[in-house]
């Protein structure tokens, strides 16, 4: 348990230092930016297609922000999915990783794998197909070229959740637009990042039991 604090620790001095005090740490940072935001649309994408709907493509703008476009049924479903299920998702990666440590090999291979799905199936933009190709390639090669497994986990989960709970007022805004319910939209804004900040602490207290 105590290394676990200890590396947990030092994850996320280490992210908010490339954030804010390294010199271009967030070019460092700009891959897990990239990955956040790609299951954030395959959230839109997976929950699209389990409300009997399908997914047209999913693509990624020259700023690095994406879209997914998509024909759907359970609108509202589908749009609160996308930022709330990136959350559980990197929280599981997060909890494999401290906990499941014999599992992360399989787990960094489905998630490359899951990638080039999309490049392939949901094509859009050769640029989308590219970067979705970089990534998957670079996270495959890690895992087969070095004994970090776990650490990887550890580092693209505690990043990933950082990025999101920083990211609760602007990712989510365009997603907002389009929520329609008798709540506001800047409620729903608060509530979505209660339930993600909840989640990753019930998360750490399970990772942090012997």
């Amino acid at each position: 348990m105590k290394n676990n604090i200890i590396i947990l620790i030092w994850l996320i001095l280490l992210y908010f230092a490339l954030k804010y005090f390294i010199p271009f740490g967030n070019y460092v940072l700009y891959p897990i930016n990239l990955l956040v935001t790609f299951l954030h649309e395959f959230g839109h994408a997976f929950f699209a297609l389990i409300t009997w709907w399908k997914v047209i493509w999913i693509t990624v703008n020259s700023d690095g922000s994406w879209l997914t476009t998509s024909a759907w049924w359970i609108r509202n479903l589908v749009i609160m999915w996308g930022y709330i299920w990136s959350a559980i998702f990197w929280n599981i990666l997060l909890y494999i990783g401290f906990k499941k440590k014999k599992w992360a090999e399989n787990i960094i291979l489905f998630f490359s794998l899951l990638m080039v799905f999309v490049a392939i199936f949901w094509f859009q933009t050769i640029t989308t197909s590219l970067i979705l190709f970089a990534l998957a390639g670079v996270l495959y090669y890690l895992s087969k070229k070095t004994d970090y497994d776990a650490l990887i986990l550890q580092a693209l989960g505690i990043f990933s959740i950082l990025y999101i709970i920083q990211d609760f007022n602007v990712g989510p805004s365009s997603d907002l637009k389009h929520f329609s319910t008798i709540l506001p939209t800047w409620v729903w804004m608060w509530i979505w990042l209660a339930i993600v900040i909840g989640l990753t602490w019930w998360n750490l207290r399970n990772i942090m039991k012997k």
